[in-house]
């Protein structure tokens, strides 16, 4: 049972004098209320520090409250809202970029109640995305995320299927873009997903040699993920398929999306093709990451990972791990 939405926001680098100013702190409750179709109880109460302090604000609503507190001198403000229905999502990031001058939000939300899936999701935050582009594809990164991650053998998806898909997602990217307006962060990000999923359909077909059905081939790539355990990331779950790995994982400590799979890539592959006597690429060069945002997400692509060797039909294979907390969750 879910009694109610809670979320957290923090905007950092914001501009002091607007943090030291009550109306403009007034002029976020406005628009949030506004915005939400939200009814107030009350005028709110409001508390200016003296001298250079910042600004407390309440205002009771009749499903729980809406508070802040501001810090000038560390050019911060903090923001909590709570809902006992569903309210749709506040662009708090553009709004506090806006008024506050804001140059960094993060967003964590809390599903409250005593069975609320939210409870087996890992906290995170929402701040901003960074595209980057290396080869054909954009990657979707963002300090303190949680990515789903996909790479391939070399030999996995013959030539002909790829530029199939290729072709397949530039005209859906035409479809969104004569609507006349930039797509938006979730809109692109949904494009890489259909993409990746219209992928694991083929790579479950098992093209390829299929390295990786050998258990002691497989046993190098699980200890190779597991190795920086805690350290460079922190593991949700992975897969080892015949032809393809996925993994959850958020990095930890500044460590980057690139740098982690290349440091998989490239040490599984020199040994491997030690061990099988070859030379040449052993992994695809690019690889398929997705963002993850939401806790019901998180579940389905937890649930998809446990799932994918038994939709392959491949009998007691014992590639597939999910931390326990989540598994349950996802189950």
């Amino acid at each position: 049972m879910i009694v109610g939405i809670e979320w957290l926001i923090e905007a950092e680098e914001c501009n002091e004098n607007a943090l030291r100013d009550e109306a403009t702190l007034r002029t976020v409750f406005s628009r949030v209320v506004g915005d939400l179709g939200l009814k107030t109880v009350g005028a709110g109460a409001w508390h200016k520090f003296e001298g250079e302090g910042g600004v407390t604000g309440l205002l009771m609503l009749t499903e729980s409250h809406l508070a802040c507190h501001t810090y000038p001198e560390y050019k911060t403000a903090t923001f909590n809202l709570y809902c006992c229905r569903t309210r749709p999502e506040w662009d708090w990031e553009t709004n506090l970029k806006e008024i506050l001058g804001a140059r960094n939000v993060r967003i964590t939300k809390l599903e409250r109640g005593k069975n609320a899936p939210s409870q087996n999701f890992p906290k995170t935050s929402y701040g901003e995305v960074k595209i980057r582009e290396r080869g054909r594809l954009p990657h979707w990164e963002k300090e303190d995320g949680i990515y789903f991650v996909t790479f391939l053998l070399a030999d996995s998806l013959p030539k002909d299927i790829l530029e199939k898909l290729e072709v397949e997602r530039e005209q859906t990217e035409k479809i969104l873009v004569n609507l006349e307006r930039d797509l938006s962060v979730s809109e692109k990000q949904k494009i890489d997903w259909l993409f990746s999923e219209n992928i694991d359909e083929y790579l479950d077909k098992n093209y390829g040699e299929c390295h990786l059905r050998s258990p002691e081939i497989a046993k190098i790539v699980a200890d190779a993920i597991r190795h920086f355990e805690g350290s460079r990331y922190h593991l949700f779950a992975w897969c080892i398929m015949p032809n393809h790995v996925h993994a959850v994982f958020r990095a930890t400590k500044k460590n980057e999306l690139d740098e982690i799979l290349h440091s998989w890539k490239s040490y599984t592959a020199n040994k491997i093709n030690k061990i099988l006597n070859r030379e040449g690429r052993f992994w695809q060069r690019e690889y398929y990451d997705h963002l993850v945002r939401d806790q019901e997400e998180f579940e389905r692509i937890i649930r998809y990972i446990l799932d994918n060797p038994v939709k392959a039909n491949l009998i007691n294979w014992q590639w597939a791990w999910a931390f326990e907390k989540y598994k349950a969750a996802a189950l």
